[in-house]
C-alpha cells in the first residue's frame, strides 16, 4: 500500500513538473518576444534623439550651407541645404507633415517619450516575467529534489 501511495505521489510529482515546464517555456517564449520588442524600442529611441539633434545643429545653419549626409552602407553624399525654416516628419501610417523646427522637435520629443513610457511598462513585465520563470523553476528544482529523496527513501538501488 505504501509503495503505491509513492508511485502516486511520483506521478502526481510528474504531472506538476510536465505542467511547470510548459509554463516555464511560454514565459521564455514571452520573454524573448519582450526582449526584441525593448531592442526595437530602444533604438527607435536613439533615432529620435539623433533627429532632435540634427535639427538643433540644423537651426544654426543657413541655405546654401553644404552638409554630408549619410545614404547608407557608410558611404555618404554632399547637399547643399536650401531651408532652413521646413522639416518634414512622420506622423505615422506612411503620412508625413512639415513643420518648423521648434515644432518638429517638439513633436519628436513627445513621441520620444511615449517610447520612453513604453519602454519603462515592458521592462516592467520582463521583470515580471523573469520573477515568475524563477518560481517555476525552484518549484521544479524541488519536486527534482523530492524525487531523488523519495527513490532512496524506497529501497531501490538500481
Amino acid at each position: 500500500m505504501e509503495e503505491r501511495e509513492v508511485r502516486g505521489r511520483e506521478r502526481e510529482q510528474q504531472a506538476e513538473a510536465q505542467s511547470l515546464l510548459l509554463k516555464l517555456r511560454q514565459y521564455q517564449a514571452q520573454a524573448e518576444t519582450t526582449s526584441q520588442e525593448l531592442t526595437f524600442v530602444r533604438q527607435a529611441i536613439v533615432e529620435h534623439d539623433k533627429a532632435i539633434e540634427t535639427i538643433k545643429q540644423l537651426k544654426h545653419m543657413k541655405a546654401g550651407d553644404e552638409l554630408i549626409v549619410p545614404i547608407g552602407a557608410n558611404s555618404s553624399v554632399y547637399v547643399t541645404l536650401s531651408d532652413t525654416d521646413k522639416i518634414i516628419v512622420s506622423i505615422g501610417g506612411g503620412v508625413s507633415a512639415e513643420k518648423d523646427p521648434d515644432s518638429s522637435m517638439e513633436y519628436l520629443k513627445e513621441k520620444k517619450e511615449s517610447l520612453e513610457n513604453s519602454l519603462r511598462e515592458m521592462s516592467g513585465m520582463m521583470q515580471k516575467l523573469e520573477q515568475e520563470a524563477q518560481k517555476l523553476q525552484a518549484r521544479l528544482q524541488q519536486i527534482a529534489d523530492s524525487g531523488t529523496g523519495t527513490s532512496t527513501g524506497t529501497g531501490r538501488t538500481g
